[in-house]
């Protein structure tokens, strides 16, 4: 046999590569007709979301949420966690969320249980998550009062990702390939379809224009305990809150139909507000000082000190008590309450004191010790961002 030249190898390397790429989302195709559906069932209060088991809340009314389910994980309110209930570390429990029809592009995870720091070092809290990623379809009216089911299809990978053992919120990027996932959509499409099809005419009212019908809901992620950093008291395992972020999915606030009726905190020392139309809307909580780099530890409580005359703006104090040194330290901010936004100094001349609303020749001012600024003005360059 004629020995291969450096050239030859080139092209035979090129036409691998070549045929590779080309057959690649055709294997993906095959891999899924291969894989059998996965029926998952969702409840659907306060999100999307099932769990593999939760800490037992002995208190808890019937058809009410237990002091300790997944549902929590969504309330960015770091006082609360979901707690897996079985028997030692919590080894292989998970909980699913689904995400719609986007995949986000970030993952925020407050590890353990955050409530305070004896709460976060007695209870063990996840040191590795396994994530896996489900594409998610629907039959029609396949729902119940409790949530919906969904019949999946498996991203082949499981990812790890390794969370540190610290009271911070950890950010991860979204660690799927957008290539695969979108291939693996295109091809389960086609195969729900043609798996379902016959069910789904079946199903569909034929006097309806059926517009309200999407067989693929989207995406579905499964977080599981693989490893934990093991509490000094108890073995339960713990997560405070997870979310996922991406520049579609930004808050755009709440429309300007919609009436501000109050402002006030709750027991668990966040701040909220209630419209017309939404109650318990979220406006601060310890979250939104994380961006801070000059602020320092300690003792943590937020207090509303003032609200505009047309409740548009709050300004929301963060108090910092530092036993040691015998002091708290007052950190004011002014905050959107229709956007659900914390103003960012520099566009108040990085003030330092905040004195509260000023009307003046009907138009309302936030008064600082670098002077008054207007309202309407600040709102502006809030819309811009």
């Amino acid at each position: 046999m004629k020995p291969h030249t450096k050239n030859s190898l080139k092209f035979f390397s090129f036409f691998l590569f070549t045929f590779s790429f080309f057959l690649f989302p055709f294997s993906v195709f095959l891999q899924a007709q291969d894989v059998e559906w996965e029926k998952l069932f969702m409840h659907d209060a306060m999100g999307i979301w099932d769990e593999s088991s939760e800490l037992e809340d002995l208190k808890a009314e019937n058809n009410e949420p237990g002091k300790y389910c997944a549902c929590w994980l969504f309330d960015k309110d770091l006082t609360t966690a979901w707690v897996e209930g079985l028997e030692g570390d919590g080894i292989g429990e998970y909980v699913l969320i689904g995400q719609g029809n986007t995949l986000p592009g970030k993952i925020h995870i407050n590890n353990g249980y955050q409530k305070t720091k004896s709460h976060y070092n007695k209870n063990s809290r996840p040191k590795t998550l396994k994530l896996n990623l489900y594409l998610a379809y629907q039959l029609p009216a396949d729902v119940t009062e409790q949530g919906a089911n969904f019949y999946c299809l498996p991203y082949s990978d499981s990812i790890f990702l390794e969370l540190n053992d610290e009271m911070v919120t950890q950010v991860f990027e979204m660690p799927f390939n957008e290539e695969r996932v979108a291939s693996l959509k295109e091809s389960g499409d086609l195969i729900f379809k043609k798996e379902f099809g016959e069910e789904i005419t079946k199903r569909l009212d034929p006097n309806s224009d059926n517009d309200w019908y999407n067989e693929f809901y989207g995406y579905i992620i499964k977080l599981e305990i693989s490893e934990v950093y093991k509490g000094s008291r108890w073995d339960d395992t713990c997560i405070s809150d997870i979310w996922f972020s991406s520049e579609a999915n930004k808050d755009e606030g709440i429309s300007a139909s919609d009436i501000i009726i109050e402002i006030f905190k709750q027991e668990d020392g966040n701040i909220y507000f209630s419209t017309t139309m939404q109650e318990r809307v979220l406006l601060a909580s310890p979250l939104d000082i994380e961006d801070e780099d000059d602020l320092v530890g300690g003792e943590l409580d937020i207090v509303l000190i003032d609200v505009s005359s047309d409740k548009e703006w709050a300004q929301i104090d963060f108090l910092f008590s530092h036993e040691a040194y015998m002091r708290v330290e007052e950190v004011p901010f002014l905050y959107n309450i229709r956007l659900k936004k914390k103003v960012d100094k520099t566009l108040l001349n990085n003030y330092f004191s905040m004195y509260g609303f000023v009307e003046k020749n009907d138009k309302i001012f936030i008064d600082t010790d670098k002077g008054m600024f207007e309202l309407e003005e600040i709102l502006k360059k809030l819309l811009k961002d």
